[in-house]
């Protein structure tokens, strides 16, 4: 009787032990979501004021590079656009000069995926003289569908890699420094989920948003002392051209919002939290990016879909 009761008494200590974590869970991930998706509407940051008057956006010609260049116009900050197609470049800068009555560069045929690392040299004569305050390291390269490893060119997975890791590191070395004399900025990386866990069939993709999201908390330990914030932005999957491989993700939804919607909510978050999904349904669907065995079920069928389609 003595040994039954001490236990229970064990049992009752542990469940207790464990419903107190599973209470602290729930109550943090409850607090961070009030912090990232509800305190933003209430109270809007005013970035010039905070971070300086210019934003700095790769891969901007299209989803949600786009629509966080059109956020930040529409929050009265200057932009310089980063990106490969003059045409639309010049096209995005007429529109949103007229639209917000902001100053709006072009930095033109850059391609991050090259070689040669004078394009940085082209980029960084264009800063000259800026109150540079908003980075968005938004430039990003993924498969055309879901596949194995050995199915990916050499070309692919170098231009990933170089895209991925290598354009994010060196535009963040260009700029950082800058923000560092004046003591104020905020360097925005966007990630993914992906990065969060192996994603088999996007092997190289995930490995490369997992550098993106670890570089970044290296940085914010670095440089959140001096002034500057470091946020990472890990979505799931947005509507736009890079999903337009199934057509589950090629339509707008609950959980697969359109770059508009996504960037509109993504850029509230900024000074409010420097880790976030940047959409809510994103943050209800994160522990599935644990789940490899469920991924990889997810991703051949999503490489048995454009595969047909192909053909």
């Amino acid at each position: 009787m003595q040994q039954a009761n001490r236990l229970n008494q064990i049992l009752s200590i542990v469940g207790a032990y464990f419903s107190f974590c599973i209470a602290t869970r729930v109550l943090w991930h409850s607090f961070q979501g009030f912090k990232s998706f509800i305190l933003p509407s209430m109270w809007p940051r005013k970035f010039v004021q905070e971070y300086g008057s210019w934003a700095v956006i790769t891969g901007c010609t299209r989803g949600i590079g786009l629509y966080y260049a059109k956020e930040l116009a529409a929050r009265n900050m200057n932009l310089l656009l980063i990106g490969r197609n003059t045409k639309k470049l010049k096209e995005i800068k007429q529109n949103f000069e007229n639209q917000y009555g902001v100053t709006v560069e072009i930095v033109p045929d850059i391609d991050f995926s090259q070689n040669s690392t004078s394009i940085y040299g082209k980029i960084e004569k264009y800063l000259t003289d800026k109150d540079l305050g908003i980075l968005v390291n938004n430039i990003g390269s993924i498969l055309p569908y879901p596949m194995y490893f050995n199915e990916m060119s050499d070309e692919v997975l170098v231009s990933m890699i170089k895209t991925n890791i290598v354009a994010t590191s060196l535009m963040t070395k260009l700029i950082l420094p800058k923000m560092e004399e004046k003591g104020r900025g905020a360097v925005i990386n966007i990630a993914s989920v992906s990065g969060l866990s192996p994603q088999p069939l996007q092997t190289v993709y995930a490995a490369t948003k997992a550098y993106v999201d670890f570089f970044s908390r290296g940085l914010r330990h670095e440089y959140g002392s001096k002034g500057i914030t470091v946020q990472t932005i890990c979505p799931s999957y947005v509507c736009t051209e890079m999903t337009s491989f199934s057509k589950n993700l090629s339509t707008p939804s609950l959980f697969v919002p359109s770059p508009e919607d996504f960037a509109c909510s993504a850029v509230k978050t900024i000074g409010y939290t420097d880790y976030t999904t940047g959409f809510w349904s994103h943050a209800l669907m994160l522990p599935f990016a644990y789940m490899p065995r469920l991924i990889m079920k997810m991703n051949e069928r999503f490489r048995s879909e454009a595969q047909l389609s192909r053909r």
